[in-house]
């Protein structure tokens, strides 16, 4: 090929725009637990503002479950708590897209 010059041809390419791997990418809500002498608060980062979004269900006096919407899923945590707790006696608040869940502690 001493002698012979490379021709290019131009072929027309077709260039997609690279797609949005966001919508793959999850992220988990922000949940803190916080002991207190007489109660445990915890708090969670949910989308809605309505308190009877947030549905707690009793595993044990000292795991419990929520169950919210966050970013448009449905999400389940399973919580273990380090004391227990009166399953009979809580409390859910919900304040600019955090929900604050005051669970009293057994005497």
């Amino acid at each position: 090929m001493s002698g012979e010059e490379r021709k290019e041809t131009t072929k027309k390419r077709d260039f997609r725009s690279y797609e949005d791997h966001s919508k793959y990418l999850t992220q988990d809500p922000l949940i803190e637990v916080r002991e207190y002498p007489d109660q445990i608060r915890i708090l969670v980062e949910v989308s809605d503002q309505d308190p009877n979004s947030v549905s707690i269900r009793p595993i044990d006096t000292s795991k419990i479950e929520i169950i919210f919407r966050y970013r448009g899923r449905n999400i389940k945590k399973l919580i273990s708590l380090a004391s227990e707790v009166n399953l009979n006696d809580y409390e859910v608040r919900v304040k600019n897209g955090v929900a604050r869940i005051s669970l009293r502690r057994n005497q």
